[in-house]
C-alpha cells in the first residue's frame, strides 16, 4: 500500500491519497483544498488509479473543505463519514472556522460508517474505530495488513486533539485515546490529520498528554 500526504489549506490538513499498487484502487482522506486535489488528480492520472472512496476522518471544515470538489473530480467515488459527522457538516461549514478554512458546501455522504465497519481497498482493509472527543463524528482508519492507522485529529506527534471547540469533550477524547491505543500494537504507524507521522510506541513514551491520560 502506498500513501501520499499533501498539507492542504490554511490549517495544513494532511490530505491523503492511499492506493493498492497491484489493483490500482485508491481512496482520498480529508480533502483540504482544491490545490491538493489537483496534485492528487495528477498522481491518479500518472499511476492510472481508480478512486473508490473519499473519506472524512471527522466533520471539522478544514477536513471537509473540498469534499464537493473531490466529488466533482471523482464522481464514481463514494463519500464516506460517520453519521455524527454527516449531521454536523452544515454547522461547521457555516461557522467562523469554516470561513477561515475556505470550506465550500459539502454534499451529504453516499455511505456512513460505524464502529467495527470495514472498508476494503484492493488487497487491504481499513477497520473503523469510532473515536469521539475532538468531535462527535471522529473516526480512525486502521489497516492491519500494513499496521497503519489514520487517526485524524485524535493524536498528533507529541500532542492530542483540541477539546475546546463546539461539540468537543475532553472526557470522550480521553476514552477514545485509551480505546485506540489498546487496539493497536506499539509498532503501529500513526498518520495524523496535521503534522508528521509517528508510532504508538513513540507517543506512549514521549507524549506528555498521553502519559497523563494513562496515568
Amino acid at each position: 500500500m502506498k500513501t501520499m500526504a499533501i498539507p492542504a489549506g490554511p490549517f495544513l490538513v494532511n490530505t491523503l491519497l492511499i492506493w493498492d499498487e497491484k489493483t490500482t484502487e485508491a481512496l482520498i482522506v480529508d480533502p483540504g483544498d482544491r490545490r491538493s486535489l489537483e496534485e492528487i488528480e495528477d498522481k491518479v492520472f500518472r499511476e492510472e488509479l481508480q478512486i473508490k472512496y473519499i473519506i472524512n476522518t471527522h466533520e471539522h471544515p478544514d477536513h471537509t473543505a473540498a469534499n464537493a470538489w473531490a466529488k466533482l473530480k471523482f464522481p464514481k467515488a463514494k463519500l464516506i463519514m460517520h453519521p455524527e459527522a454527516a449531521g454536523n457538516l452544515s454547522f461547521w461549514i457555516e461557522s467562523e472556522l469554516g470561513e477561515m478554512a475556505g470550506a465550500e458546501y459539502s454534499p451529504q455522504p453516499d455511505e456512513t460508517v460505524e464502529e467495527g465497519d470495514e472498508i476494503k481497498l484492493g488487497n487491504y482493509s481499513f477497520k473503523i474505530i469510532h473515536a469521539p472527543g475532538h468531535s462527535p463524528g471522529s473516526i480512525v482508519l486502521y489497516s492491519p495488513e500494513v499496521n497503519t492507522a489514520v487517526v485524524g485529529d485524535l493524536i498528533f506527534k507529541g500532542s492530542i486533539g483540541r477539546y475546546d471547540l463546539p461539540m468537543s469533550n475532553y472526557n470522550d477524547l480521553q476514552r477514545s485515546i485509551v480505546k485506540v491505543l489498546n487496539n493497536l500494537n506499539p509498532d503501529t504507524t500513526l498518520v495524523p490529520g496535521h503534522g508528521s507521522r509517528t508510532t504508538v510506541r513513540e507517543e506512549l513514551s514521549t507524549n506528555p498528554f498521553i502519559r497523563e491520560i494513562l496515568g
